[in-house]
């Protein structure tokens, strides 16, 4: 019974018209049955068709017997078997009536098989897709075919390009056109049906916020709170930037380490001169391969190769993906966006893409100030009446775990990981 009484709590409290609507009539019914005589419980709900049906579930129908079932059931049996012994006849009449016919034509005509079952068809899984409009060469003119809004094969042909021009050109690009082109591919609209367009445009969209990660992460946080966009659009900002923020905390690569001198038998080495090197060699090195030339080793373990550190292209602008999404999501003054009343949904994906922000931010010296901002974030919004958007603050407070240091946990944030604790449980004892 507890269970149930949480079941229909949560029904009640659903956003959804139709789940509200059942938890409200199965409320009623159950106080009325729980205590008859006491004053019943009414809710106010429109009365429709689902409406009628759900209120007549409540009082089933009476069972009318075996007995009475029985005379009818053999009636409908023999009323079925008459039916379909006339239609099997029938059917019969058909079929000898067409084979007759069937032989006075192939005696009176005679037949030529022409088949090609025997021909091979060709294989075109790998041919080449046949376009009139020819792909862009330069930025430039990909901007300017996908502003052009009456040429459909034209604004394919730049979609698909747009990716590879903007990583390629990524030198020559100015600051103002990548701003520009993130604008257009986030107004642009599927008016032709064109094949993978939302992969084309959100793959060029991350392709924009990765080279030029400053000036387009600014532009689509700050458009995130403007009015005059729909859901759609503010979903597809979050997930550019979630996925931008990822790509941008791996490492661009290892650097590539200077050719070692290789051993010979008796401990001696061949020493590498600077001009073998082209110069670039470090002192260290060249007097660490004089110490080992003069030096008779009677045994050696293994080289111990230290970890090459690698440059966190994302550690510079974590910020500017962070600061401006946490700035303003409690503002009311905006008639297309309310985060925290009528659009939860977009408030819990806005969490998990803080989240996602908060783990690519691992070991930025900027990483500890935003924990602690985040942690404040998640605490008032820890009473969420969504339970999508508590789970959502679940996943932040993992990502908070996983990007803080321990020693910074237990010293600089121990209020908050203590008070977060004690809401976990609480949120644990209250699952059903």
């Amino acid at each position: 019974m507890l269970r149930m009484m949480r079941a229909v709590q949560a029904h009640v409290e659903s956003p959804v018209p139709g789940t509200r609507r059942l938890g409200m009539i199965v409320a009623e019914t159950l106080s009325h049955k729980l205590d008859p005589t006491g004053e019943p419980l009414k809710f106010e709900y429109a009365i429709d068709e689902e409406s009628i049906h759900l209120l007549s579930l409540v009082k089933p129908s009476s069972d009318p017997g075996l007995p009475a079932l029985v005379p009818l059931h053999s009636t409908q049996h023999q009323t079925k078997a008459k039916a379909t012994a006339e239609d099997s006849s029938e059917v019969d009449r058909n079929m000898a009536s067409l084979s007759v016919n069937t032989e006075e034509k192939e005696k009176a005509v005679p037949v030529e098989y022409d088949s090609d079952d025997d021909l091979e068809p060709y294989d075109m899984s790998h041919d080449a897709k046949v376009t009139k409009e020819k792909p862009p060469v330069y930025i430039g003119d990909c901007l300017d075919g996908l502003m052009s809004r009456e040429n459909p094969a034209r604004i394919a042909a730049c979609l698909e390009a747009a990716e590879r021009l903007i990583r390629d050109e990524r030198k020559l690009v100015e600051k103002q056109v990548a701003t520009e082109l993130a604008k257009v591919l986030l107004h642009l609209q599927d008016e032709y049906s064109i094949e993978n367009f939302s992969r084309l445009r959100h793959r060029a969209l991350i392709a924009t916020t990765v080279n030029f990660p400053h000036q387009v992460a600014l532009y689509l946080t700050r458009e995130f709170y403007e009015p005059n966009y729909n859901i759609r659009q503010r979903l597809d900002m979050l997930e550019v930037l979630a996925s931008a923020a990822q790509e941008l905390s791996k490492p661009a690569g290892e650097p590539s380490s200077p050719p070692s001198c290789a051993r010979r038998r008796g401990g001696e080495a061949c020493e590498v001169s600077c001009s073998a090197l082209g110069g670039t060699a470090d002192w260290r090195e060249l007097v660490q391969q004089r110490i080992d030339k003069n030096t008779r080793h009677f045994a050696q373990g293994r080289a111990k190769r230290e970890t090459p550190a690698l440059h966190s292209r994302f550690a510079e602008v974590a910020g500017v993906f962070f600061y401006p999404l946490l700035t303003f999501y409690d503002r009311r003054d905006s008639r297309t966006l309310d985060l925290l009343g009528d659009d939860s949904l977009v408030l819990s994906r806005l969490v998990y893409t803080l989240g996602v922000v908060m783990h690519a931010s691992l070991h930025a010296p900027i990483a500890q100030q935003m924990a602690v901002d985040f942690m404040q974030f998640i605490w008032a919004l820890r009473f969420h009446t969504q339970p999508y958007v508590r789970q959502a603050l679940l996943f932040a407070v993992a990502m908070v775990i996983l990007s803080t240091p321990a020693h910074s946990l237990m010293t600089d944030m121990s209020e908050e990981v203590l008070e977060c604790r004690y809401w976990l449980l609480g949120e644990y004892c209250l699952l059903p």
